[in-house]
């Protein structure tokens, strides 16, 4: 190991550290927090702009050498460092790092300043901020408006925060770079980087992650080739994209349906979270083989990624080695239906000022490279078996069947396995190995990565202690009190860390509810609702969503936005299912409905009702997968519209009410036994039939609908409104079935164009001018209102159906589904 690499890797992983101190400490005190030797100090010592380097060091000297110290204290000032140039990497990577900051129009007092939050700052919208606590998946953390925060002085925060920070700081081991990192991730990330002269947008995990990510990357460049330590415009970085395709069809592809069914929910899963940690085990590949760290992966989710790396021959013919030695895996195993993309681009500290346009200087790449798939590899591709036994296929996938157990191939039955292991684990163990261990849920051997999934404590700490030469990462699940077991962990092979995984599984003491229970669950019809949301022109908020601010999308920037997106994808939806409950008791329920799920032949009641509490209970919706900027959930039909409806809402506020970030989804509803691949392929044709229109929408029974009402066009919230009061009004039988299904056929009749297919927002907006246009329905409706003899029902429904109308299909087939 290079002792000055790992020098440097702390000192600018904490070389800020000192902010977040010296706002806990008495600012109205002349006894300052740190030690009396930093006292004689001046700005001539430690530099401009550079006092919290005394706090900084003093916090460091604590746990490292007099060397990190050193560097942390004079990283503004590296001509009076010890190690003028470790210390001069540092601050040029500092510099590089804090592109991103925009000048205040005024000062402003720092402990009156809280994290504005980056979703604000797209297309300049009304600010919101963060709350000062430790990172969590709960709605502390939500933007709020700045009167919603808890007082305008935010020292007694920073002082309860660097206090629990302490705390798990000295029990840890502070030389494991993985474990320091996480502890910034779960205390600093809602902390601003800067305040006093500028927005305080950038929290100081992401200034300090990309400084050190930066700062490894100069040191590493500066040991082959030479570097100018004042020269901006040098392309010292190397910024690295890399996309898995094919992934769409790879997780739904079933070869014959009616031999698939038994463990697909199991297999979807396990499909598409193997993909997530294939995803992840390439860049650990990609780091561990340049020397990186943690830090230089800015992004990882979905099957992209990308990393920051320094520009070198090295770094190059690496990638070049990995994305062959992948996509020959991919030949070989999966039949060429994965293919990575890896596409690399120089860049200076200069560029990273717009990294915005680097990144779409990548994807352009990535698209071009995409239109060349295994360009160097086509005769394996197209190598064909001289003999091939096609009664020897597997149901599911069908690629060539070897012997197994079952009549399903090993890479079937391998998802199958991992889908059920990951489901509701407490706890992921990444190692790096040549050689697979035991219990493993995933393990590709050319990448010396794998990864087991476990609920219990003993069970963790049984691994590790049968193993003590292999390098170790523990992560806890969708919880950031990560270090339960540091305490008796104490060694140098073991990494601590926390992990958001969207991985909720609705189970009866440890029993999974498959798809015809969901849909057993369903109220009226036993349906299952299956839903695909994804976030609209994300591509383009990356690249152009801070194009207004003088300093355009820094690195900082970009890795806030994914940051803190992939945070509500992977962990915030792990709360919000859980809204959507059965309980194994009627304790405690005050009204419920007892239904009989029948688990091959053994009957187990669950009950639907509302309870405070969550015990005894599970949630009805399954995620299949949510990271990044897209979900696939599935569940009862009802609770899916609902939790569609609840999920885009909480959305909203999570990126704070800005009206240039959107989210579009699609809905199918489908009996049990029907393919589950195929319902996924037509929720995906729903949404794309959301984006197509204008985006911001939902299709959902086959109509694409606004979210939001606009003046005279109505949007889905008020429509699903007006489709419960119609529901309770027909089942309280104040309204008859028979009237219900007569507004359909008057829809039917007047707004309904079978051969139309709405292809873009024009089409879109011209469907809806049509409709509004059209007044033909208002007298049978009239007529029709007569059936109901409640005065005051007739009249609301009167009111609500004439401007709803048009859109009557989705509150008709809503109450055909529930009451039927």
């Amino acid at each position: 190991m290079d002792s000055n690499l790992d020098l440097v890797k702390f000192a600018s992983l904490l070389h800020d550290i000192g902010k977040f101190y010296q706002r806990m400490d008495n600012q109205g005190s002349s006894k300052k927090a740190y030690d009396s030797k930093f006292d004689e100090l001046s700005s001539s010592d430690y530099g401009e702009n550079g006092a919290h380097g005394k706090w900084s060091a003093d916090f460091v000297s604590k746990f490292y050498d007099d060397e990190v110290e050193n560097l942390v204290l004079y990283h503004h000032n590296p001509s009076k460092s010890m190690d003028n140039n470790l210390c001069s990497i540092i601050q040029k990577a500092d510099h590089h790092s804090s592109r991103e900051r925009n000048d205040a129009e005024t000062k402003q007092n720092v402990l009156e300043s809280p994290l504005i939050s980056i979703f604000s700052r797209i297309n300049d919208s009304s600010e919101y901020y963060i709350p000062l606590k430790e990172l969590d998946i709960d709605d502390s953390i939500y933007p709020k408006e700045y009167k919603e925060m808890s007082g305008y002085n935010l020292q007694p925060d920073y002082k309860t925060l660097w206090a629990k920070f302490i705390k798990e700081f000295e029990k840890i081991n502070s030389n494991d770079f993985d474990t320091v990192l996480a502890l910034m991730k779960k205390y600093t990330s809602t902390i601003p980087s800067a305040a006093y002269k500028s927005v305080s947008d950038i929290s100081l995990y992401d200034h300090a992650k990309t400084t050190a990510a930066l700062a490894t990357c100069r040191y590493l460049y500066s040991l082959e080739d030479k570097l100018f330590k004042t020269k901006d415009e040098q392309k010292v970085y190397l910024i690295i994209n890399g996309d898995i395709s094919g992934i769409q069809k790879f997780i739904y592809k079933i070869s014959t349906p009616e031999d698939a069914q038994s463990g697909m929910s199991k297999r979807l899963r396990g499909r598409s979270l193997y993909l997530t940690l294939l995803s992840e085990a390439v860049t650990s590949r990609i780091i561990n083989d340049l020397n990186l760290n943690s830090s230089n992966i800015i992004f990882c989710g979905g099957g992209r990624f990308t990393i920051v790396a320094p520009n070198t021959d090295k770094v190059k013919n690496t990638l070049n080695t990995i994305r062959n030695e992948l996509n020959m895996f991919f030949i070989e195993k999966f039949n060429a239906e994965l293919y990575l993309s890896l596409v690399s681009e120089e860049a200076s500290g200069n560029d990273l000022t717009d990294f915005g346009q680097v990144i779409k200087n990548l994807n352009t790449k990535l698209n071009s490279d995409k239109k060349h798939k295994f360009a160097g590899n086509l005769d394996k591709v197209f190598k064909i078996e001289d003999k091939v036994n096609y009664d020897k296929l597997c149901p599911v996938c069908g690629n060539k069947l070897e012997k197994s157990s079952d009549d399903t191939c090993f890479e079937c039955q391998d998802h199958e396995e991992l889908g059920q292991k990951a489901a509701n684990a407490n706890y992921i163990i990444k190692y790096t190995a040549n050689f697979e261990l035991d219990d493993s849920s995933f393990y590709v051997e050319f990448l010396k990565t794998g990864y087991i999934f476990k609920k219990s404590n003993s069970d963790v700490l049984d691994i590790i202690k049968t193993n003590p030469d292999v390098k170790f990462i523990i992560y806890r699940l969708n919880d950031t009190n990560f270090l339960t077991l540091c305490d008796e962990i104490k060694s140098d092979n073991v990494s601590f860390d926390f992990k958001f995984l969207g991985n909720n599984v609705p189970n009866i003491k440890g029993k999974p509810l498959y798809f015809q229970h969901l849909a057993q669950i369903s109220k009226g019809a036993n349906k299952l609702g299956i839903l695909k949301m994804d976030v609209d022109n994300l591509g383009t908020i990356f690249s152009d969503g801070f194009n207004h601010l003088d300093k355009g999308a820094s690195i900082s920037k970009i890795s806030s936005l994914s940051f803190y997106m992939d945070v509500f994808f992977s962990g915030v939806i792990n709360t919000l299912v859980n809204k959507y409950r059965v309980y194994t008791s009627p304790e405690g329920l005050d009204e419920y409905e007892e239904i009989k799920l029948d688990f091959d032949g053994e009957i187990k009641p669950v009950y639907k009702g509302y309870s405070d509490s969550l015990d005894n209970s599970t949630s009805t919706i399954y995620i299949n997968y949510s990271g990044g900027d897209d979900l696939l959930v599935l569940g009862p039909y009802d609770d899916i519209i609902r939790f569609a409806q609840d999920f885009r809402c909480e959305f909203k506020k999570w990126t704070a009410q800005n009206p240039a970030i959107n989210i579009s989804a699609g809905i199918t509803i489908v009996g049990a036994k029907f393919p589950i691949g195929k319902a996924a392929d037509m929720a995906e044709e729903f949404l794309e039939s959301s984006k197509n229109c204008g985006r911001d929408k939902i299709t959902v029974f086959n109509e694409v609908l606004a979210w939001d009402t606009k003046e005279l066009e109505k949007g889905f919230d008020e429509i699903f409104e007006f489709a419960n009061e119609l529901e309770s009004y027909t089942e309280n039988k104040n309204v008859s079935k028979g009237f219900v299904y007569s507004l359909l056929r008057i829809w039917e009749s007047k707004f309904n164009r079978k051969k139309q297919h709405l292809s873009s927002g024009d089409d879109w907006s011209d469907d809806i001018h049509n409709r509004l246009s059209s007044k033909a329905f208002v007298p049978i409706f009239k007529y029709k209102l007569r059936l109901i003899s409640d005065k005051d029902i007739r009249n609301d429904i009167d009111k609500k159906g004439i401007k709803l109308m048009p859109w009557i299909k989705t509150p008709v087939s809503w109450v055909s589904l529930r009451l039927r």
